[in-house]
């Protein structure tokens, strides 16, 4: 089964949906961290910690790598770049759009 870029950008925004997941990037942004370490700020379980970095993993957010028996996660910045580029397309076309309302509007009103 192909992985589309749709399917990406959904993946992507369910990942950021939660405060938590939110929460865990930022701290990864600043360095790469144990389980452990990136889940001892947040007051949730064991395996609820585990389902917020399966969502993240599943996104492309973050990456593991075992040393030894730590799992030290890696924060993964290129679906945060997808979903800016969905951003920065829509903000074009919605400028565009503004922009042509406000020169109607404005031909309207030097009409009266």
């Amino acid at each position: 089964m192909t992985y589309t870029r749709e399917q990406q950008i959904d993946d992507a925004f369910f990942a950021l949906s939660h405060p938590v997941r939110r929460a865990v990037l930022e701290h990864l942004a600043q360095e790469d961290l144990s389980v452990s370490d990136v889940s001892k700020p947040f007051n949730e379980s064991p395996s609820q910690m585990t389902k917020h970095l399966h969502i993240l993993e599943r996104a492309g957010m973050l990456s593991r790598q075992k040393v030894g028996r730590v799992h030290k996660l890696h924060m993964e910045p290129e679906p945060l770049k997808e979903i800016m580029d969905w951003l920065i397309h829509h903000q074009k076309f919605w400028d565009n759009r503004l922009d042509a309302l406000e020169s109607y509007l404005h031909t309207l009103n030097t009409e009266k």
